[in-house]
């Protein structure tokens, strides 16, 4: 891959902030429904990924015909757009407007475990608008959320300071500190990982639709050494725009083997997960190339 050169991230960059402008002149209901509009456009004509999405879609439900996985995929086109949309309102939506965005069921877990005061683990995914998902309840609990950094250096500032200024600070994933996620978890806060792209080698081979996948270990390994909670976090879309978070505790496994117990996790983890994408999949990022990397 050839080096990327700082003309072009000021080129990205600037492009982006143009984009930005013109739709923030739209009201932000109007904005994201023409999202809707602008995820169709790159489906037939940018055609990005499109191929890797139709047959990954493809290979997950091969029960369903040619028409329904074209019309998922148009789908998951639509709904990435309308959270790019969302994304570019939040640095100048008010906190309560934030809020109304999101519902929640079995909130009491949250609570109980915050309450334990040993910090908690959200396992969360691309999934709806994963971003306000952390965004909304950061203005309701003390949250960290671990990232990975931009290509672009500057974008990657850019949406460093989206996430930061609105409520929750972020631990970098590439080269991640294990002292800046223990030190949360001592602060007694919500440590969020993105916990469904592929891990590459050094993760876990777990099923997910029926084929392994390699699945980040670290959202299990630093509950596992912090002997605090892990609550799965997902937020789905729904028809009235508003992102409705479901928790689900994850049962903490004591086997006496480490490497035995971060499998219980996320296999654990990546059932509730493909349980959700079986009902909504036009909400999960079918883009990430989930099983590129294959176990030996």
């Amino acid at each position: 891959m050839a080096k990327r050169t700082k003309f072009q991230d000021y080129a990205e960059y600037i492009a982006l902030k143009i984009v930005i402008f013109f739709i923030r002149l739209f009201p932000f209901k109007l904005a994201v429904n023409a999202g809707e509009t602008i995820g169709v456009v790159f489906y037939y004509i940018v055609n990005f990924r499109r191929s890797h999405v139709i047959d990954m879609l493809t290979q997950s439900f091969p029960e369903k015909s040619k028409k329904e996985i074209r019309i998922i995929t148009i789908n998951t086109y639509r709904n990435f757009a309308k959270t790019v949309v969302e994304i570019i309102f939040f640095p100048i939506m008010s906190d309560e407007e934030i809020k109304k965005l999101l519902a929640f069921t079995n909130e009491h877990l949250v609570e109980k475990s915050y309450s334990e005061g040993r910090g908690t683990i959200f396992m969360s995914a691309h999934l709806g608008n994963w971003e306000l998902t952390a965004l909304a309840y950061s203005k309701i609990y003390p949250m960290s959320v671990v990232v990975a950094n931009q290509s672009n250096f500057l974008v990657d500032k850019m949406m460093d300071n989206v996430r930061t200024n609105q409520g929750f600070a972020t631990i970098s994933r590439d080269g991640m500190a294990f002292r800046d996620v223990m030190k949360a978890l001592k602060r007694n806060e919500i440590v969020a990982f993105l916990a469904d792209q592929d891990a590459g080698p050094q993760g876990v081979f777990i099923p997910f639709f029926g084929r392994l996948t390699s699945t980040p270990k670290g959202a299990a390994l630093f509950a596992l050494r912090a002997k605090c909670p892990i609550i799965i976090a997902l937020g789905i879309r729904q028809k009235n725009g508003i992102m409705k978070v479901e928790f689900a505790e994850v049962p903490m496994p004591n086997s006496g083997d480490s490497n035995k117990d971060i499998e219980i996790i996320n296999a654990f983890y990546l059932k509730k997960l493909e349980d959700i994408v079986r009902r909504y999949p036009e909400q999960w990022f079918w883009f990430h190339r989930k099983w590129k990397t294959r176990p030996e």
